[in-house]
């Protein structure tokens, strides 16, 4: 696999979260598929600025590759994936 391929993969990965978050959290209204479809979202959007993941052969190639990527905050350290849960939950319950 190329990196090419990766992110295209991985940018298809991304609009399907980003879908899965949007319909669960504003027309089904179910908190359990919206904070997936965010923690998926958050996710893939990392892997998508680092696709060179996707191609780690072992594990340690993983983790080597992983303790020289760039955006970590964007898995958990963000402030923003924690509002967007926060905001997602508070109207699914508000609304």
């Amino acid at each position: 696999m190329t990196p090419k391929i990766a992110s295209r993969l991985l940018f298809g990965f991304w609009l399907v979260a980003l879908i899965i978050a949007i319909w669960h959290t504003f027309f089904e209204q179910k908190i359990v598929g919206a904070l997936i479809g965010i923690s998926s979202a958050f996710t893939m959007y990392y892997l998508l600025r680092n696709p060179q993941l996707l191609m780690a052969k072992t594990f340690d190639e993983f983790g080597d590759l992983y303790d020289e990527s760039r955006d970590k905050k964007y898995l958990w350290g963000y402030p923003g994936y924690q509002a967007v849960m926060l905001a997602a939950v508070l109207y699914i319950f508000l609304v």
